[in-house]
């Protein structure tokens, strides 16, 4: 593959039309002044050693331009894979933050219990780097991979229903939002842990967690609530309310355990319980050691190699045939 790294350089190139045009006016006053002069043929004949000299000089000096000018621009080739070693693992926790986490079944409520589990996870791998997304009706990324917990632990505490304008839950968005986020970067040492009920209303998750597979990440689910479940909250201005059907019964929520399954199945990964959190963590860590080690081989990063040098090269050596040879002539 060939780029150029800062090609903008090209517009230099404009200055050869330029002197060229001053080259052609330079002519035109020339001939003009042997006009003057007495017979231009004649004065033109005598001359004409020094103009085909003038000329070379012209050409060799816009190929210095030219090759100075393409050199600039650093002319690169790639890509040039290298392997290198790597003990750590890339983290995406993702976070459902829609209403139906508010539900109380496991105490305080789900997105609470969730949010103890990241900062416990946040404690015991501090030296991965780990970005953050939350997600209901839509995905929204709130920290990008980073070495700063800190951050990551502000952001999954602040995180909400009211932070999210779009209600529902769209784990498909999420997924989609995290392979984009992880970038172009290779390997199989990329995970997406998806904390949430289940309550998937967008229906192309297991899709979704397929491409996850084709690319080398692994998703871990994690469905947060119980087998009971609870009445789906609602809060508005009289505080908080349960959602009812069309006969005034309660709408009870509960965790979809099969579709997150699936999904961790589609993305060659595990469903983990969120409340067995040391077994579950103790996974994990067995999962990234297994990760890290096979990234020993597989690991690999995509470079451009230069060759503004060589250009370089051939802009000085046409500036060195031209004083060795016009100048000497001129001289």
């Amino acid at each position: 593959m060939f780029r150029l790294e800062s090609g903008y350089y090209l517009l230099l190139l404009l200055a050869i039309p330029v002197f060229y045009l001053l080259f052609l006016n330079y002519k035109k006053l020339l001939e003009n002044s042997w006009s003057k002069l007495g017979n231009a043929d004649t004065l033109k004949q005598s001359m004409l050693g020094s103009g085909r000299l003038f000329k070379r000089k012209f050409i060799l000096f816009n190929l210095v331009i030219l090759f100075s000018v393409v050199s600039l621009t650093n002319p690169q080739f790639g890509k040039k894979k290298e392997k290198v070693k790597s003990q750590n693992v890339d983290v995406f926790l993702a976070l459902d933050v829609s209403t139906s986490m508010l539900c109380s079944d496991i105490k305080p409520d789900r997105l609470a219990r969730a949010q103890v589990w990241i900062k416990q996870f946040l404690d015991r791998f501090k030296s991965e780097r780990i970005g953050f997304i939350s997600f209901a009706g839509s995905a929204y990324l709130n920290s990008p991979l980073t070495t700063d917990l800190a951050t990551i632990q502000l952001m999954s505490s602040m995180a909400g229903p009211k932070n999210i304008g779009t209600q529902g839950t769209a784990i498909s968005d999420a997924i989609e939002l995290a392979i984009k986020s992880f970038g172009e970067e290779q390997g199989f040492h990329r995970i997406l842990i998806i904390l949430t009920d289940g309550e998937d209303h967008e229906g192309e998750a297991i899709e979704s967690a397929k491409k996850t597979a084709q690319k080398g990440i692994s998703v871990i689910t994690i469905p947060v609530g119980t087998e009971q479940g609870g009445p789906m909250p609602v809060f508005g201005n009289a505080g908080e309310n349960y959602r009812t059907d069309e006969s005034g019964q309660l709408i009870i929520t509960k965790p979809n355990r099969k579709l997150l399954e699936e999904i961790a199945t589609a993305g060659q990964g595990e469903l983990l319980e969120l409340e067995n959190s040391e077994y579950g963590f103790n996974q994990l860590k067995n999962r990234f050691a297994q990760l890290a080690k096979k990234e020993l081989t597989y690991q690999s990063f995509s470079t451009y190699q230069s060759y503004f040098q060589y250009i370089l090269f051939l802009a000085l050596a046409v500036l060195i045939f031209e004083t060795l040879t016009i100048r000497r002539k001129n001289g």
